[in-house]
């Protein structure tokens, strides 16, 4: 039972810590031409197409940062409760349900990417986010290397 508890707690802290939107100012002016630059340099796009899909894509970035702080901000809601199987359940039903969210915002999203990008550039900006700080904003390198199971 205590392992049990154990790993439940271990599920509640990476829901926490991979529901948490990624760091940096929101909206505009600086963040605007930064992302103009990557999804040029990304998609190999032309400045004019990438300055149009520009505030499309960020519209989808703020959707999926919602869907997320909610998550996060519900999780975080139980943080002074005794943990049971109730509560442990519910926890792992809201990122679950929060999954889905992103999945449905997702297939939203790629019918208004068709009017921008071409099938090549498609395939390509959902796994922009990933980029070089990994899902969900985890930062590659931290940490040093994984560690590797038993050696036969």
């Amino acid at each position: 039972m205590k392992k049990f508890l154990l790993m439940i707690v271990a599920v509640m802290a990476f829901v926490s810590v991979s529901a948490q939107p990624p760091m940096g100012p929101q909206g505009g002016g600086e963040r605007g031409a930064k992302t103009v630059e990557m999804l040029q340099k990304r998609l190999d796009m032309t400045p004019e197409a990438a300055k149009k899909f520009a505030p499309v894509y960020q519209a989808y970035q703020r959707e999926l940062r919602a869907v997320r702080k909610d998550v996060k901000t519900y999780v975080d809601s139980f943080k002074g409760e005794k943990m049971t199987i109730k509560v442990a359940k519910k926890i792992m039903m809201a990122q679950l349900n929060g999954d889905k969210e992103v999945i449905q915002v997702k297939k939203e999203y790629i019918k208004v990417f068709v009017k921008y990008l071409t099938p090549e550039q498609l395939s390509k900006v959902f796994t922009l986010d990933q980029g070089p700080r990994g899902p969900r904003g985890r930062r590659g390198g931290q940490g040093g290397p994984r560690p590797q199971g038993p050696q036969n």
